[in-house]
């Protein structure tokens, strides 16, 4: 009889027990429902088999929607970690990553994703002499003037480690964004090219498993790239995402065709241009939202042989920085949709540090006079030309400066307009050459030395001039928000981009320590990013006048939505209300 009041107490116990250590029941945040449907203008992604593509990360984008890199970041710039487990941890001399990847990560026939497919990725994919890939430069090094790819090696089932020779503290930000192909299909194709590009499991991405939000279905230029939910998605555990039905990404032409969806409701999300956006904003159904982008409009100054000599002093260059109007550029070309510019470090970055800039442009015509002031200490003279005060070159000659302008860019032409104005208050005339883009990258970006039978490039260092003659240029570039190292390839003697001719031994130098052991801890990578964009301010090889900004509109009832520079970090979490 005791045997069996024991007995019922503990199966009673353990009745009490088992729920509480039965397996946590998924969590549902919102429900699943509804169809989105993003529009694009301009051409699509080329193929899901990303690896091969050439459309600057529009195909890697509609591949991460089925295998996800191993994190993002979120518009505070904030680490997400998606595939990784934890942090990417550096070691101190800044030579060796170790990767490890979460250990519920699955491929479509089951088998776990391993630090073996990634390695394999790497080495026998993005690095082989057999395939050409356009990421491959993010992951190899110079060493004695020959390119090296990094050494890659799994520790293991979830560890991997990256080794490199040379210090690169902007690398991390490529292994973040990898995404693995998984090996035990890869390895079919191996040195086959062809094969490889065909292959039908790599271009409908049917491997993908439990990698990623939505799985694809169809792809048709009529229908667009059409996905449906991944019930099997690893991080659905823990909210219940993604939580649309299906999610579709269609190129639609005319900007036109897209406004006229959205007002139809047809259209879930797209960008719209800047003149549309106030119209869209008076719409109930719609919800418009404006973010900071990394795009940036700037004025270069020749510094080479073939310029006006004035342009090589720093004070010159300062006084035509603080008299080009910045709010007019950014009201009367962007219509009020850009931020004025004062450093290749977009704004937003978290290594952006307002107080080493100097503000020029702001208050352009408080500053004509100092402007003038900067110029005549700089050994030039006015004189009065027609009723009117100029600047004259040492053969008492006004000076007047040429801009290149592309005739089909609209953007050009305003802001050649407002500078011409803005200069012509100082005593500088300028004198438009309107050209096509064509001519323009062939007879003014490309330089070469005098009697050199080389090829022409952007920057064939000291002495090398272009073609034609020129002053001022207008460019649009993007500045990148974390690898700010990046940008020596405008404003290192040595980068590859430096059209205008800018050498100086301190912004060297600079560039360097970013890409040294140093640069590895943070707080030392703050110091030298800041003294490097106070260098660059101080010097003004070019005058960044403002950064874009972009509209998108969504429809009302899509939730989940934050606004910011990274606007997409999270589109896996939006939600029909």
């Amino acid at each position: 009889m005791k045997r069996a009041i024991y007995l019922l107490t503990v199966i009673a116990v353990l009745a009490m027990i088992l729920p509480a250590c039965a397996p946590a029941q998924p969590i549902q945040l919102h429900p699943v429902k509804g169809e989105f449907l993003e529009a694009q203008l301009g051409e699509s992604a080329q193929t899901l088999n990303w690896i091969i593509a050439t459309d600057a990360g529009a195909s890697k984008r509609y591949a991460s929607f089925m295998v996800e890199p191993l994190a993002v970041f979120n518009n505070q710039y904030k680490l997400q970690l998606r595939c990784l487990a934890k942090d990417v941890e550096v070691s101190t001399d800044g030579l060796v990553y170790t990767v490890t990847i979460r250990d519920d990560l699955k491929w479509s026939d089951g088998t776990k994703v391993t630090a073996e497919d990634y390695v394999y990725t790497l080495k026998n994919i993005m690095l082989a002499d057999w395939l050409d890939c356009a990421e491959r430069p993010n992951w190899v090094e110079v060493i004695s003037g020959d390119a090296v790819g990094v050494h890659a090696e799994v520790v293991s089932d979830t560890v991997f480690k990256i080794v490199r020779r040379t210090t690169d503290p902007n690398f991390v930000y490529s292994i973040y964004d990898l995404m693995p192909y998984p090996k035990n299909i890869v390895r079919n194709y191996e040195n086959k090219t062809a094969d490889f590009i065909a292959a039908p499991e790599l271009n409908n991405m049917n491997y993908c498993g439990n990698m990623g939000p939505y799985r694809p279905t169809a792809w048709t230029t009529a229908d667009g790239f059409i996905m449906v939910r991944n019930p099997t998605y690893y991080l659905a555990r823990d909210n219940g995402a993604p939580y649309f039905e299906k999610y579709t990404i269609k190129q639609m032409g005319l900007q036109s065709s897209i406004n006229e969806a959205l007002n139809a409701g047809t259209v879930s999300y797209s960008y719209i241009e800047p003149q549309d956006a106030n119209s869209f904003r008076n719409n109930k159904d719609l919800n418009v939202v404006t973010v900071p982008t990394g795009q940036f409009l700037m004025v270069a100054y020749n510094q080479r042989d073939n310029g006006w000599a004035g342009l090589k002093d720093a004070r010159v260059r300062k006084a035509i920085s603080m008299v080009i109007d910045k709010p007019a550029v950014v009201n009367d070309i962007f219509g009020g949709y850009a931020d004025a510019a004062f450093s290749f470090i977009p704004p937003y970055s978290p290594w952006y540090n307002d107080s080493v800039l100097q503000k020029t442009g702001t208050n352009s015509s408080g500053d004509a006079q100092k402007a003038i002031d900067l110029i005549k200490g700089a050994g030039y003279e006015m004189k009065d030309v027609e009723g009117k005060q100029r600047f004259v070159d040492k053969d008492g000659k006004p000076i007047t400066l040429i801009i290149p302008v592309a005739i089909d860019s609209e953007v050009q032409k305003s802001a050649a307009y407002i500078i011409g104005q803005n200069l012509r208050t100082i005593g500088l005339d300028v004198d438009p050459k309107y050209q096509i883009q064509e001519f323009i990258a062939k007879e003014i970006f490309v330089n070469k030395l005098p009697g050199s039978d080389k090829t022409p490039e952007y920057n064939s260092g000291p002495g090398a001039v272009s073609s034609q003659s020129w002053d001022l240029v207008i460019l649009s570039s993007y500045g990148d928000a974390l690898a700010v190292g990046r940008s020596a390839i405008f404003f290192s003697s040595t980068g590859r981009l430096n059209i205008f001719g800018f050498f100086n031994e301190k912004v060297d130098t600079l560039y360097k320590r970013a890409l040294s052991a140093e640069a590895i801890n943070p707080q030392n990578r703050q110091k030298i990013y800041d003294e490097l964009a106070q260098a660059i301010s101080d010097a003004q090889p070019v005058d960044f006048l403002a950064y874009y900004k972009d509209n998108f509109a969504f429809r009302s009832n899509i939730k989940g939505i934050e606004p910011g520079y990274n606007i997409l970090s999270n589109y896996q979490f939006w939600y029909t209300e």
